[in-house]
């Protein structure tokens, strides 16, 4: 399992949730440094997170969108239980994204509908700049998958390259 770091700003709540990770086999370290990720208490957005793969538990809805331009690997909502952060955890360890899915089409300003949500999430991660090993990397996918999805979206949209597909996204 992970070594995580918490940051919620309540002693209380960081002990009872150590207890609970402690038991699902997680390791919670005292020092950011040493954590695989970490999940941190927002009440506003002030800079990147503290680790790449940082999981946010959010005051208000409206820092969701800012979180994840922020570098966040995702977020969660106070009320929401543990059964969905034991869900969330092991998907931002794995570098993938925990947000709401309408939250996501917004935030990646969907390409026309004839392509997957996958084939759009895979469009834009190359649009941003990323290579076929880091687009994997953060979906948990393998490069030959990107490959084929990226094959895919390039047949689609009636482009050969990355430049074509970044300006065809933007159109």
């Amino acid at each position: 399992m992970a070594r995580i770091w918490l940051n919620l700003g309540a002693k209380v709540l960081e002990e009872a949730l150590a207890e609970r990770l402690k038991a699902l086999g997680h390791e919670v370290v005292p020092d950011p440094q040493k954590a695989q990720l970490a999940l941190v208490f927002l009440t506003h957005l002030e800079g990147p997170p503290p680790l790449p793969a940082t999981l946010a538990l959010l005051a208000s809805p409206h820092l969701a969108e800012g979180a994840l331009r922020l570098g966040y690997r995702g977020y969660l909502y106070p009320h929401q239980g543990l059964e969905v952060l034991e869900k969330a955890l092991p998907a931002v360890a794995r570098g993938e994204v925990w947000a709401e899915r309408r939250l996501l089409a917004a935030f990646w300003n969907p390409t026309p509908s004839r392509l997957t949500p996958r084939e759009e999430l895979v469009a834009h991660l190359a649009a941003e700049g990323l290579s076929n090993r880091e687009i994997a990397r953060r979906l948990g996918l393998s490069e030959k998958t990107v490959k084929a999805h990226l094959s895919s979206v390039f047949a689609k949209l009636g482009v050969r390259r990355r430049v074509e597909l970044v300006l065809r996204l933007k159109s």
